[in-house]
């Protein structure tokens, strides 16, 4: 899909800007890269200045800061070949290659590299979607292991999606479509991440609700 947007000579005045009177439009205008930077600019000042109860700023330390930055890059990475930090990453949590897993199973069952390109963006989607905190008692139990946080996100999400509950079609398993998600309830999300008494987690009927906005996204799409 092409989009278009104002050209470099265009006025700045040229540029739809929200309508700041309304709650939505007041929220949209904050929530913009321009108002982002403005504030965290004036946070940094302000903290600069003294007068922040929460953080202190030395920008004479920031030389060091990156020199250890930098020498601990290059011990772990001696060839900076670094992996991007991503959810794909979250799905290796404990030195296993989930992804390698997903990928030969897809190949398996005949997929095409289409195919196995929609699987693996199904999977991100409502994998990231799932993601926020877990709180501190939570874990997921895979094979002796104990995950926690982002990572036991993920690799509950990598669990829930191979075994097709977010598909309605049980022969085609690996994937995400709508109506899985128009009759996902609460119970079967939790069961899926092990929820109970003495593992909560936090904000599960907010990350069931996020699955429902993506039913109803994707089901508007059709």
């Amino acid at each position: 899909m092409t989009r278009t947007r104002p050209s470099a000579e265009s006025p700045a005045s040229a540029v739809r800007r929200p309508d700041t009177s309304t709650a939505v439009g007041a929220a949209t205008a904050l929530a913009s890269t321009a108002a982002v930077r403005c504030r965290a600019q004036a946070l940094l000042e302000r903290a600069r200045g003294g007068a922040s109860g929460w953080f202190l700023v030395d920008d004479g330390a920031l030389g060091s800061a990156a020199q250890i930055v930098a020498d601990v890059t290059r011990t772990r990475y001696p060839g900076l070949a670094i992996p991007y930090h991503s959810r794909w990453r979250h799905f290796e949590a404990g030195g296993v290659d989930r992804t390698a897993a997903l990928g030969d199973r897809l190949a398996q069952s005949g997929a095409d590299t289409g195919a196995i390109a929609r699987a693996q963006i199904d999977l991100a989607v409502v994998s990231v979607l799932l993601d926020a905190g877990a709180g501190p008692d939570w874990r997921f139990a895979e094979d002796g292991r104990r995950i926690a946080r982002s990572e036991g996100l993920a690799v509950a999400s990598w669990h829930a999606f191979t075994a097709g509950l977010f598909s309605s079609d049980p022969g085609q398993p690996l994937r995400a479509d709508a109506a899985a998600l128009r009759t996902l309830d609460a119970g079967r999300l939790a069961a899926a991440f092990q929820v109970g008494p003495a593992n909560p987690l936090v904000g599960l009927d907010g990350r069931l609700a996020l699955l429902h906005r993506l039913r109803d996204a994707v089901a508007a799409r059709r």
